[in-house]
């Protein structure tokens, strides 16, 4: 996986701060709203290795603790919601979901919060909205921080992890081994390699900070 030749490339051409080595150890921190919007990979060890998702993190302060995960839904828990929904009188239930309006980007999606009506405020923003539909693959989340000054922090993350190949048969995360310029022998084979990053990796990327953003702005744009 080449993961920090295609951050650093990122770098280059966005701006930002990269740090990094060889090991797919790559940070990128940008700026958004005076705050710092940072971008790296998660490893989490498991039984089968360690596996890796990118995430997005950005903090904000809200005058009020307020918790969002918004992410995709699961094939048992689509099964399951089916047939609750199919039982009569159990519409509305604490069993099923929460409703949340706007169909369109939310159907597919489990959505947990603790504040449903400034969720439904948040979920309002047409911004938020594309930004979801645009990444499906992704999840959200918002949570509170330590201290009493309302800390709280937005993440981005992938809902699977990714590796040499490709996640969810999803091109546009490539990160294959033929992107390392570390050991490419020559410049053109380096120009080569940075054209094939930028027309795959970067719009792929734009998106996953996009909908970084727009959870930021839609969080911010009503008093909790």
């Amino acid at each position: 996986m080449a993961w920090n030749q295609c951050l650093y490339q990122y770098c280059k051409a966005r701006g930002g701060q990269y740090l990094g080595g060889r090991e797919d150890d790559g940070l990128l921190v940008l700026a958004w709203k005076d705050r710092p919007l940072a971008v790296d990979l998660l490893r989490i060890n498991g039984r089968s290795g360690s596996l890796s998702y990118v995430q997005a993190r950005i903090p904000l302060t809200l005058a009020k603790p307020y918790a969002l995960s918004i992410g995709p839904e699961k094939v048992l828990s689509s099964g399951v919601n089916s047939v609750l929904r199919a039982v009569p009188g159990l519409a509305g239930h604490a069993a099923l979901p929460a409703d949340f309006g706007f169909p369109e980007v939310t159907k597919k999606r489990l959505i947990r919060s603790d504040n449903h009506s400034f969720t439904k405020l948040v979920l309002g923003s047409l911004e938020l909205r594309n930004a979801l539909a645009a990444c499906p693959g992704e999840k959200l989340e918002l949570r509170p921080g330590p201290g009493e000054e309302g800390l709280h922090l937005i993440t981005v993350a992938t809902a699977s992890a990714i590796g040499g190949g490709m996640i969810d048969g999803d091109e546009s995360w490539y990160l294959g081994d033929d992107y390392d310029t570390f050991n490419s022998s020559s410049q053109a084979e380096t120009a080569r390699i940075a054209r094939q990053i930028e027309a795959a990796f970067f719009p792929r990327m734009d998106r996953f900070l996009a909908l970084a953003r727009a959870a930021w702005n839609a969080v911010t744009q009503w008093p909790i």
